[in-house]
């Protein structure tokens, strides 16, 4: 009886000591189909947290902007008084926020904690100069995707003669052919666009590539003022109230 218990048991162990070849072709499917729905689902909230990081930091150094404004009357540095491409107004919004990288506006940013800023003038619609009335900033997100905000105090144009108006993007979004959308508005106050990285087999589409959008995401060449888009440029009508993710002309703002 010993004999043919121990003999049961031998064959019991050698039957459980592996998986059968079907039995791990069906494991290895089970893992690739919770892997193609996880994988997917992480990278998508990697980057949306990518994008916040980003977008927090261009807040916070139009926060530091306006404190900036409030204490001079305008968007200039506070040493020499020069708007635009001035070194000291990066340094002078460091001191204001030091919780984030400023740095000049012909540099790019490199990600979501450097951000890329400059001031620009305004004019209204009888051609005179209002002063350094515009701020604008950018941050380069992990994701790949280049953010831009702006802020106008007043002005209706970025450059002399009536060129380049400060206006923001219809916010109506449909595809209801029956239904019109506003055009573009006139406004001042916070506006924000994105450059996003078009360079895998998703988009389909190689005309964005993501060294091509940290190039251009400096704020010296998003403040130019050009009413035409270009692939790595957001003109001022490219503009949102808010952040949100829609796609415009080339240039693919919005957000």
């Amino acid at each position: 009886m010993n004999k043919l218990i121990s003999k049961i048991k031998s064959k019991l162990v050698g039957r459980e000591s592996g998986f059968t070849l079907t039995e791990l072709a069906v494991a290895m499917l089970v893992v690739g189909i919770l892997a193609s729905v996880a994988v997917p689902s992480f990278l998508g909230s990697r980057n949306n947290a990518y994008d916040k990081e980003a977008q927090n930091s261009i807040n916070l150094a139009v926060n530091a902007a306006l404190q900036l404004y409030q204490n001079q009357g305008d968007f200039s540095d506070a040493n020499s008084a020069q708007c635009g491409d001035s070194s000291q107004l990066a340094a002078d919004l460091q001191k204001i926020e030091p919780n984030v990288d400023m740095i000049l506006s012909a540099t790019a940013s490199t990600s979501s904690r450097t951000v890329s800023v400059t001031s620009k003038q305004t004019w209204n619609s009888n051609a005179e100069l209002l002063g350094c009335q515009a701020f604008f900033a950018t941050a380069l997100s992990s994701s790949g995707t280049c953010w831009i905000a702006r802020f106008t105090v007043e002005g209706k144009f970025f450059n002399a003669g009536s060129v380049a108006p400060i206006v923001m993007a219809p916010t109506l979004n449909t595809q209801n052919a029956s239904i019109a959308t506003w055009t573009l508005l006139q406004a001042n106050g916070a506006a924000y666009a994105q450059i996003r990285a078009r360079s895998n087999a998703a988009d389909a589409d190689n005309t964005q590539t993501l060294a091509g959008t940290q190039a251009a995401c400096n704020a010296r060449n998003q403040s130019t003022g050009v009413a035409t888009s270009s692939q790595y440029y957001a003109a001022p009508s490219e503009f949102y109230s808010s952040w949100r993710d829609a796609s415009g002309a080339a240039g693919g703002a919005g957000n």
